[in-house]
């Protein structure tokens, strides 16, 4: 069930093509809104800078030291920017989503009214669905603390470094399981608030809360998967990146070329996952 969930998500994906389009554009013209302040300061740093030949290939982090050592202003002066940005882009993605999820639960292709219109909708429904989860997010982040609890009944207030250096990565492992299984709930209320036209999230937050526990391996089985391909694409994005040293302009413009091509499958994996989440929750519904 789970293979065929992913197969329909890359037929319904392939078939609209366009939303991909449609998220990797929303994506390019977000990341050039967040770089338009920033552009004169970087400028003049690297101006000034040796470590400016660094900006071709994969993030420095000796630049990036010596950026905020030089500029030591930059959190302060863009203090609001800065706030604003993260939240802008995650209200984008919810806007999006609408018109995402519209398109899959219909079994129609894509069609700009059925999209847009649904996409405006849907958007203030799941901003109060996104807030009213945020008590979930809450206790599924603080999971990973029960691995402290763990360690101070069984091990005392000093336990051995081999159980702090293992619990560690036990710890990250919880943090990032309780990441995915809040956005796995999120996305299953979010397609049962547009499959059945549900104005209430509540019902709708507590319906996926349901749906994701009752169905717990198959749901979980198909986020995992695109979150192991994600980290895949991105290993192979760092590995060719990392060749990509030479401080020329025809080696920036393959490496901008190759962070959009990085883009794009990111987007395609994300738009894959919804229409499989939504293949998925129609088959077991029943």
């Amino acid at each position: 069930m789970i293979l065929n969930a992913i197969k329909s998500g890359i037929r319904q994906m392939w078939s609209n093509r366009r939303i991909v389009l449609i998220y990797y554009l929303a994506n390019l013209l977000f990341g050039i809104v967040l770089m338009l302040p920033f552009r004169s300061i970087l400028g003049r740093f690297v101006g000034s800078s040796l470590m400016g030949e660094m900006l071709a290939g994969k993030l420095n982090m000796d630049f990036l030291f010596e950026f905020f050592k030089e500029n030591p202003n930059v959190f302060s002066t863009y203090a609001i920017l800065l706030l604003a940005l993260p939240i802008a882009y995650w209200l984008l993605n919810l806007f999006l989503s609408g018109g995402a999820f519209s398109v899959f639960a219909s079994n129609e292709k894509y069609a700009s009214p059925l999209f847009w219109g649904n996409a405006a909708s849907y958007f203030s429904r799941f901003i109060r669905l996104a807030l009213l989860s945020i008590p979930l997010f809450a206790v599924l982040f603080c999971l990973q603390f029960l691995w402290t609890a763990i360690e101070r009944i069984f091990f005392g207030n000093d336990p051995y470094q081999y159980i702090t250096h293992w619990g560690g990565w036990i710890k990250v492992g919880l943090r990032y399981i309780s990441f995915i299984f809040y956005f796995l709930i999120l996305d299953y209320a979010r397609i049962h608030a547009v499959s059945t036209e549900e104005d209430r999230m509540r019902i709708s937050l507590w319906e996926g809360i349901k749906f994701a526990y009752k169905n717990f391996w198959r749901t979980s089985g198909v986020a995992l998967l695109f979150f192991i391909s994600g980290i895949i694409v991105l290993i192979i994005y760092n590995l060719i990146a990392d060749l990509l040293h030479a401080p020329s302009s025809l080696v920036i413009l393959l490496l901008f070329i190759w962070q959009q091509i990085y883009i794009v499958f990111r987007m395609i994996l994300r738009v894959t996952l919804f229409a499989g989440e939504v293949n998925l929750y129609k088959t077991l519904i029943i």
